[in-house]
């Protein structure tokens, strides 16, 4: 993905609501790379209950043993992989790729799968909801200037989060929503030619 983050903005600022939706994304059983560990452990990932308690013991044992301690983090990230993991992300079409908004980061469909995914327009419109640039004064966590979903109330994203997070369906619908947000964004913007 050769987009630099002016670019992504353009496009995301383009779009309307109804092309943005909101996802339960879940990991393929594919061990994390450690750089793929380093962007999950530092975002908002959210386990289904049996992981959280296992997330839980494991971090008391860490925190009370010296030698634990020393090795922690790869052990750590070994669970990352082996848990089920699942996140809630607003997701949208660039070019011929799916882009994460709220993460700023294109999804790799051979770690990741979405099971399951609604409009955002479901749950938000132009009322209470808009595309704007975030800046790292604004949001501490962003590098740069930063096309980011705004919402006037997190009630809509609570909604969504307790309704599909714990699902036990767990079909993989990566196909289905890649036929349905490529139909919908009939404006389709080139990928930028390599520099």
């Amino acid at each position: 993905m050769n987009y630099s983050q002016k670019e992504l903005n353009e496009i995301i600022l383009t779009k309307q609501l109804n092309e943005f939706y909101f996802a339960i994304l879940e990991n393929r059983e594919i061990s994390l790379s450690t750089e793929e560990y380093e962007k999950i452990k530092n975002s908002d990932v959210v386990y289904d209950d049996n992981a959280k308690e296992a997330m839980g013991i494991f971090s008391e044992v860490i925190s009370k043993s010296p030698k634990a301690k020393e090795s922690g983090d790869s052990l750590m990230q070994t669970i990352y992989s082996l848990v089920l993991i699942r996140q809630v992300a607003i997701l949208t079409v660039i070019g011929d790729e799916v882009y994460d908004v709220a993460n700023s980061q294109f999804i790799n469909f051979k770690r990741r799968k979405i099971v399951h995914y609604d409009n955002f327009t479901n749950y938000y419109d132009e009322t209470n909801a808009r595309v704007k640039i975030f800046t790292p004064e604004e949001q501490p966590l962003l590098t740069e200037d930063t096309a980011l979903i705004d919402v006037d109330e997190t009630v809509g994203y609570q909604k969504y989060e307790n309704d599909h997070i714990e699902q036990e369906e767990t079909e993989d619908l990566t196909a289905k929503f890649l036929a349905e947000a490529k139909d919908k964004n009939i404006i389709f913007f080139p990928r930028p030619k390599k520099r």
